[in-house]
């Protein structure tokens, strides 16, 4: 018999094209309306990527929260935001149709989510981690190491289960020997299927390909300057770029267009857009490049070996995404030697591609474990 369909309450920023938001995409995909009812409440007003397609399956509310215009009240929102955050969350669940689980995917925020939750008798309250460690402007920074000690002390608290992307993402958010490792279900075997999409890579052309939002973090500057050393020995090399800018103000893709025209490698690049049929473009390509500065757990790792693509990625990202087919470099060890690693892979290895068994990352049986979560039946 089947059970009663369940109300389950996404929390997180926005609805932008990035791997939070895919995770939250995919189970509202794939599992039966008549099983689960899902709604969003963003914290922020931003207009995202996926907002159309979510409200196929349900409602999207908002709890803006605007960005400080110094810094100094920036560092102090940091505090407020929590008030605000639980007072508004309250409002919001006495307002509305009971939920009989809430997950929260928002870092700084999710502690004051999980109270207001509690407080409401929400029986299934799920606090998420998708970074292993402060990004950028927060690193290193007092206030928010003690910000988010007492955090992890209210999840432990009162969150029913903390889940992390990876052992460390679980560690940061609630401390050591809390929590679950818990996979993303964003990897579509269905679609990453090299049988639809055979190699198309063969004559010997080392052609690199990288996927993410256009950002410092990302490092795509790194990347172009791989390509640089790169075609010193392997003329013929070819680098294809796949992403979207972070904000409309962000300069770093001007940086990159002019970083590629200094380096006279125009008609060695190609930028497509996010839209971008991405399981054909890795077909088409020899490695994949990730010099990321931080990630959680990089969801395209995982769909470019299930497309069978060697990975070279930073030493600082998860090691938790090998399948197999990813190495791991210092980016201390500067570009010219990512380059000189790719042409001795290449001249050892060749162009035909292998495919690890990708199976445990399915995204149907992932979305089958979240539903169970959120049943309360784990």
């Amino acid at each position: 018999m089947r059970e009663s369909p369940i109300r389950v309450l996404q929390v997180m920023s926005d609805f932008k094209k990035g791997g939070v938001q895919a995770e939250v995409m995919y189970p509202a995909r794939l599992l039966s309306r008549d099983d689960v009812h899902f709604d969003a409440l963003l914290l922020s007003d931003t207009v995202g990527f996926y907002e159309d397609e979510f409200k196929k399956y349900g409602e999207i509310y908002r709890i803006p929260l605007k960005r400080k215009p110094t810094k100094l009240k920036r560092v102090i929102s940091f505090f407020t935001n929590y008030s605000k955050v639980k007072k508004e969350v309250i409002g919001f669940l006495k307002t509305h149709e009971r939920y009989d689980a809430i997950h929260t995917r928002h870092l700084i925020l999710n502690a004051p989510c999980i109270l207001a939750a509690k407080k409401m008798g929400i029986p299934v309250r799920i606090a998420h981690c998708a970074v292993n460690r402060p990004l950028g402007k927060y690193k290193d920074r007092l206030y928010v190491t003690l910000y988010l000690k007492y955090c992890a002390h209210i999840l432990r608290k009162y969150a029913t289960r903390i889940f992390g992307v990876t052992a460390s993402a679980v560690e940061y958010i609630a401390g050591e020997g809390n929590g679950i490792v818990m996979k993303n279900p964003t990897i579509a075997l269905d679609r990453f299927n090299p049988e639809k999409y055979p190699n198309r890579n063969t004559d010997g052309t080392i052609r690199l390909i990288m996927v993410g939002s256009y950002s410092s973090r990302k490092n795509q500057k790194f990347t172009i300057d791989v390509l640089k050393e790169l075609s010193k020995k392997r003329p013929d090399s070819a680098l294809t770029l796949i992403g979207y800018p972070r904000s409309p103000k962000e300069t770093y893709v001007e940086e990159m267009k002019r970083r590629i025209d200094n380096y006279g490698l125009n008609d060695k690049v190609t930028f497509l857009p996010q839209d971008t049929d991405i399981p054909l473009a890795m077909s088409e390509s020899t490695f994949l490049l990730m010099p990321s500065i931080q990630e959680g757990l990089p969801n395209v790792a995982l769909e470019a070996q299930a497309m069978g693509l060697p990975c070279f990625i930073s030493s600082d990202v998860s090691t938790e995404c090998d399948c197999g087919l990813c190495h791991f470099i210092d980016l201390d060890k500067g570009a010219a030697y990512w380059a000189d690693v790719l042409i001795k892979y290449a001249e050892d290895n060749g162009f035909e591609k292998h495919y690890p068994d990708m199976s445990e990352w399915d995204n149907k049986k992932i979305s089958e474990d979240y539903l169970e979560y959120w049943r309360g039946n784990k």
